[in-house]
């Protein structure tokens, strides 16, 4: 696990898009990787999406789209942490306020990596979240409300690699991780597990329930703040 890959979230970072003040252009997606194909270095990369204030909603098999597209591994663990440093933000709000209601840059930007765009009104029109209980508002649909119990054991990248290399069916892996908690994944190997052969399936699974953990353990945590 890559060490400033933290799930313990600094709450008022300035890498949270949505703790931005004021109106802002969310970058799109296809100006990450131009600018990457163009041969920016990533921290170049990285400042102009945290100076646009823009999260995107990845998910698992995204990341090894942009590697493949030419998005280098520092900007991919920026993108995954900056996206779960919203969902925690978007779960203190939700539950001690303020309501952000239907400001679309606050939120992290919907994507459709196969047309390489992103964007509300360009990727979706409608904020995740707004009509579903249980999920904060600006949370993607596709990240459970509810996980139900989790065992106690934990499954790291490298069980998830070894059952792909042995060829257990993604089914079975997925019924694993259901009942088990999960190591914090970085961008970069979401990317290498990718390469590595793990579906995608699995992949987009591993960071919805990732994310859900968030909101599960955030939930409680702020509700003890009231």
């Amino acid at each position: 696990m890559k060490p400033h890959l933290i799930f313990a979230i600094a709450f008022f970072s300035a890498l949270s898009g949505c703790a931005i003040p004021a109106s802002k252009t969310p970058l799109p997606v296809s100006d990450v990787v131009k600018m990457s194909e163009s041969g920016a270095e990533p921290e170049h990369v990285i400042e102009r999406i945290r100076a646009s204030g823009t999260t995107y909603a990845l998910r698992g098999s995204d990341f090894g789209k942009l590697k493949a597209a030419g998005v280098l591994d520092p900007v991919l663990d920026y993108l995954q942490q900056s996206f779960v440093n919203d969902v925690n933000l978007l779960t203190r709000y939700s539950v001690t306020g303020p309501r952000l209601g239907g400001c679309s840059f606050c939120y992290p930007q919907p994507l459709d990596l196969n047309h390489m765009v992103s964007g509300y009104g360009v990727a979706s029109s409608e904020i995740p979240g707004q009509h579903r209980p249980g999920l904060p508002a600006g949370v993607p649909d596709w990240v459970p409300s509810s996980l139900g119990g989790i065992g106690s054991k934990r499954i790291f990248v490298s069980d998830i690699l070894d059952m792909s290399r042995r060829g257990v069916p993604n089914s079975q892996i997925i019924g694993l991780l259901h009942h088990a908690r999960l190591q914090n994944v970085s961008g970069s190997e979401f990317a290498q597990l990718r390469r590595e052969g793990v579906s995608d399936v699995v992949l987009d699974e591993i960071q919805a329930r990732l994310l859900a953990e968030i909101v599960q353990a955030g939930r409680l945590r702020y509700q003890n703040w009231i």
